[in-house]
């Protein structure tokens, strides 16, 4: 992962908030997971546990959340004050889970961070039992070219194209890792921003393109935004994104 999830793990929660969208996801998954008590769910790349303290909330299962960034770690752990999850440091190429132990396995807006997918859904599949599931979510090639920030920040689209791969791409890539019955939809979510939320977003860096930006140009970008909010803070923006969300089987 990228070196900001650390600078980033105390705020977060507050630059990321879970949608409506996201909840929408998960349990629409979780219906179709059918888990029972004593399987073992696990959120790879589960950063702050946005979305696994929620999930650990509607289901009978174990949870197990796994990340490489420690902060990120340290925040969720203090906010599961039940204990409900368990909080693993691990890397997506070696997860702390035995051959065969999970039921379904997530991967949330992990995949672009990925300089290795098939090696990563390979290790996927290993500790995942016959008939498990893995749950990847991520962003389509068309939401990378019309991100709605990509006036403010040309290079965004350039850095993203190689990290957001087609549906066909990751078909085949988790093909080869050995998984059957692969399925995706494309769900587009539209929704309105005010710009005071943009520029505070903005300044977090709270998607991690922001800091992998020349220097410059986010300076600028970031200038160009705060421009707009001091002249109308009642503007508005609107982000359009386009998720692929894949299901798939051992």
């Amino acid at each position: 992962m990228s070196p900001s999830f650390a600078e980033i793990a105390p705020r977060y929660d507050a630059l990321r908030p879970l949608s409506t969208g996201d909840r929408a996801r998960l349990g629409a998954m979780l219906r179709e997971a059918d888990l029972r008590a004593g399987d073992l769910v696990v959120e790879v790349g589960c950063g702050t546990g946005r979305l696994t303290l929620p999930l650990a909330a509607v289901t009978p299962a174990r949870v197990m959340g796994v990340d490489s960034e420690a902060k990120m770690l340290d925040v969720a752990r203090a906010k599961d004050g039940a204990g409900r999850v368990e909080w693993v440091r691990g890397s997506a190429y070696r997860l702390p889970v035995g051959d065969g132990e999970a039921a379904l396995v997530l991967m949330v807006m992990v995949v672009h961070l990925l300089r290795q997918r098939v090696r990563a859904f390979s290790e996927t599949r290993r500790v995942l039992r016959p008939g498990g599931r893995l749950g990847v979510w991520t962003f389509t090639p068309r939401h990378v070219e019309e991100f709605y920030l990509n006036a403010y920040f040309p290079s965004i689209a350039v850095i993203d194209r190689p990290r957001f791969p087609s549906v066909q791409t990751l078909t085949s890539e988790l093909r080869r890792a050995g998984f059957e019955d692969i399925r995706v939809e494309v769900r587009d979510e539209p929704r309105r921003i005010d710009i005071a939320e943009v520029v505070d977003r903005v300044r977090g860096r709270y998607i991690s393109t922001l800091s992998l930006l020349p220097p410059l140009e986010y300076r600028l970008g970031l200038q160009r935004l705060e421009e707009m909010l001091a002249q109308d803070r009642s503007a508005m923006l609107t982000q359009r994104s386009e998720w692929a969300i894949f299901t798939a089987r051992t």
